[in-house]
């Protein structure tokens, strides 16, 4: 599993079959329940997280006690880049946001084998500036968009993050409540109930139990750019 794992991985998929092979002797393979919180014992552990299957919440907390979840990954994505770096401030807590098994994957470790092979760090590089881009474009929709581009955006940045690709009517590759989406925009619960309502009623999306699916996904994405009707 662990072989297969990283052979799949948006990171690892690329190394060659040695280097994978000795990463694989440092690396332990976790199945966390739904909602159990990762790297418990020592949350600023240098370790990269790679999900395997279910979904990590990448999220923090505000000494008032309110939630913001930053991102959300799924299989074949790994979890935190800067956590490489060794002096930078670690401020999010990780959760299995659903039933899901993670590798973990020591710092040190994947730090010696990309000095060994240093065309590797441009994978690294590459995926970082992806997620800047994705979290730029997310923070100017927060600033400047309406709370109905605001919630369309949001789903729209789940969909990008998971590297899809929607031209059709597709579910949404996480389960998503109403509460998520709330900690996500940091709106209320209500505000959102009412949004998801309204773009359910245009034919946007549809929803079943934490389900979210994408009717028309060109309509949202103009809601989300702004650019459609608000």
């Amino acid at each position: 599993m662990l072989d297969r794992a990283l052979r799949w991985n948006e990171l690892f998929s690329h190394w060659p079959d040695a280097l994978r092979a000795e990463l694989m002797k440092s690396a332990r393979l976790v199945r966390y329940r739904r909602r159990t919180q990762v790297l418990a014992s020592d949350r600023h552990k240098r370790e990269l997280l790679a999900v395997v299957s279910g979904c990590l919440e990448i999220s923090s907390m505000s000494s008032q006690g309110r939630k913001y979840v930053n991102a959300l990954l799924g299989p074949g994505q790994v979890a935190p880049l800067v956590r490489l770096l060794a002096d930078v401030p670690l401020p999010y807590d990780y959760h299995a946001h659903e039933d899901s098994v993670i590798v973990h994957l020591p710092c040190d470790a994947v730090i010696a084998l990309l000095d060994a092979e240093p065309v590797l760090w441009r994978d690294v590089a590459k995926m970082a500036l992806k997620r800047q881009r994705l979290s730029v474009v997310l923070l100017q929709n927060q600033m400047l968009n309406s709370v109905r581009g605001r919630v369309a955006a949001t789903l729209m940045s789940v969909i990008h993050f998971y590297g899809m690709q929607v031209k059709a009517a597709a579910s949404l590759p996480v389960r998503l409540s109403q509460n998520d989406l709330a900690a996500m925009l940091g709106l209320s619960r209500q505000t959102i109930n009412k949004e998801l309502g309204r773009l359910v009623a245009e034919g946007v999306i549809d929803m079943s139990y934490k389900r979210i699916r994408i009717v028309d996904p060109d309509k949202l994405a103009h809601i989300a750019a702004g650019t459609g009707p608000q």
